[in-house]
């Protein structure tokens, strides 16, 4: 009789310990905006099935503000989802983890959305969609979109009369809009040696820079761009059918073709013979150095978001153009669309993600300003905002880096 007793306190003991482990399952918390959700969900429950870890997003509406609080607090979620250019910040102050990829892993992405996710020539995140602008184009005014800025400039002048244009683009205060006129010269921001940036080499007054700047005033002194075009202006004039061809990001691709109808999409035309070199985002998975779940957060980012399967089955839910070269090239097959913006990707550079285009953005949308305007030459303009620029660097070097 005792043996009997003694063996059922045994067996409830057993149950009571075990209670704790199942209350205290096993889990990965994703930080993100609700514009990521729905991609996100086959991989949660593919990555579930095989290893029985839930995978819980969190919806934020300011991911980076409220991770680098809770991070620098060692608490926040394991996995961050956010743009390439917040990794500068997040490495330096030793937020986020490093991620020791093999050179033929990191082959199976576009090279510019590693770029984008490398600081101080180490990798801190895996890449899981790319973008950049693009010529997008109504069917209806113009049947096939120019391949050089010279002969967009002499179609767009013929069509462009009262409230109809033959070409827009946001030019108004927004550098990252003019930067490829810049950079398909051979302006540049910082000149990046071996995977990091010299943040103390700026190239935006350089002649190819000025030859850029120029070419971007020759928008507004042949009439072709009003001064005041900004995103706003762009998105509603082509909506309403008035105007032919506008620079815009892939992100505007889907409501565009419901709302105009029959479009078009090509990557930027050619300046002078040379390519046109736009800003290429790139957004990914980055780990919280806090992180409890460690080892699970490299297996669901670079196993499952980071793999063929994963990014081509985030493309079909979120519809972003994967980063993952396959995948991406499987992504053709299913959108028309999705080339022309790989086309601008391939051309393109990634932006900056140091804190100095902080100062970049501050000045340089300026300095296109004021020429713009008449306010001063495009000379004056280039030279005195990018002198700025150097010294509000320099002399908060370690600050910006």
């Amino acid at each position: 009789m005792k043996n009997s007793f003694k063996l059922v306190v045994v067996c409830i003991l057993v149950v009571l310990m075990a209670f704790p482990v199942i209350a205290q399952r096993k889990k990965i918390v994703i930080w993100c905006t609700d514009k990521e959700v729905a991609g996100f969900e086959p991989l949660k429950k593919e990555f579930k099935k095989k290893t029985r870890i839930d995978v819980i997003t969190e919806i934020q509406a300011e991911p980076r503000s409220k991770f680098i609080q809770a991070a620098k607090a060692g608490t926040g979620p394991d996995i961050l989802v956010g743009a390439h250019d917040w990794v500068g910040e997040l490495a330096k102050n030793g937020l986020i983890t490093e991620l020791n990829l093999k050179d033929s892993d990191k082959a199976k992405y576009f090279p510019v959305s590693i770029d984008g996710f490398t600081y101080s020539s180490k990798l801190y995140g895996i890449p899981y969609c790319v973008e950049a602008l693009v010529l997008i184009y109504n069917k209806k005014l113009i049947k096939n979109a120019p391949t050089t800025w010279e002969k967009l400039v002499q179609e767009a002048k013929g069509m462009t009369k009262g409230d109809k244009y033959g070409f827009l683009y946001g030019i108004d205060n927004n550098f990252y809009n003019n930067f490829p006129f810049i950079g398909s010269q051979g302006g540049y921001i910082f000149k990046n040696v071996g995977g990091k940036y010299d943040i103390l080499d700026v190239g935006l007054d350089n002649a190819g820079a000025l030859e850029g700047c120029k070419f971007i005033y020759e928008f507004v002194k042949q009439g072709i761009v009003p001064t005041s075009a900004n995103n706003g202006t762009v998105e509603s004039t082509f909506k309403d059918g008035k105007v032919a061809m506008i620079m815009d990001g892939p992100w505007n691709i889907k409501s565009y073709a419901t709302t105009v109808g029959d479009i078009g999409v090509s990557k930027l035309p050619t300046l002078n013979g040379k390519k046109t070199v736009p800003f290429v985002g790139a957004r990914g998975f980055m780990i919280n150095n806090s992180s409890k779940m460690m080892n699970e957060s490299k297996d669901f980012i670079i196993n499952y978001a980071g793999e063929f399967e994963g990014q081509l089955s985030m493309f079909k839910s979120g519809g972003r153009p994967p980063a993952h070269v396959k995948a991406n090239l499987e992504s053709q097959k299913l959108d028309p669309f999705v080339k022309p913006v790989v086309d601008s990707v391939n051309d393109g550079v990634a932006m900056p993600n140091v804190k100095a285009m902080a100062v970049v953005f501050n000045y340089a949308a300026g300095m296109v300003d004021k020429f713009k305007t008449g306010e001063t030459t495009v000379e004056n303009a280039v030279k005195s905002a990018t002198k700025i620029i150097r010294d509000e660097i320099s002399s908060k070097q370690s600050r910006y880096e």
